[in-house]
């Protein structure tokens, strides 16, 4: 395994420690091109408690943050609207993008949501600079926003 995947491997198992309720996560151990942190916690006020979370990385991260984020396609306001910033009729996954690499798990049943990450500053230590905690850390407060 590659030090990007080592790094990978290492943010996954923090992220799910922090951020997953049932403490899982899968990804990408060939290419490190996605994530999905299982039961990420949902704060009061949607249709669900919790619903996984996929993050797709570009090719050089972690020196490049990733930009979007994709939820449960079904995930709505506990009232049936839908969340700002969720782009539910305009979510295009194109499996030939070169982008990202190898096809994230099914994109059926996902729907995108914007990320904007406007200063992103790794460290050798995740610990120590940005990484997937951040990534985390800022869907959270946009799960917050949102409602």
């Amino acid at each position: 395994m590659n030090a990007r995947l080592q790094r990978i491997a290492y943010e996954v198992a923090l992220a799910a420690a922090r951020y997953s309720q049932t403490k899982s996560a899968e990804y990408d151990d060939e290419d490190g091109s996605w994530v999905v942190i299982k039961d990420f916690p949902l704060p009061p006020g949607y249709n669900y408690e919790r619903t996984d979370v996929l993050i797709l990385l570009p090719p050089n991260y972690p020196q490049t943050p990733p930009d979007w984020f994709y939820v449960d396609d079904n995930l709505r306001l506990a009232n049936g609207e839908e969340p700002d910033h969720v782009f539910y009729a305009d979510t295009v996954y194109d499996p030939n993008d070169e982008l990202y690499g190898e096809s994230p798990p099914q994109m059926r049943g996902w729907t995108a949501c914007c990320l904007h990450i406007r200063s992103w500053k790794p460290a050798a230590n995740p610990l120590n600079g940005h990484s997937l905690l951040s990534v985390c850390e800022l869907i959270r407060l946009a799960f917050e926003r949102w409602k």
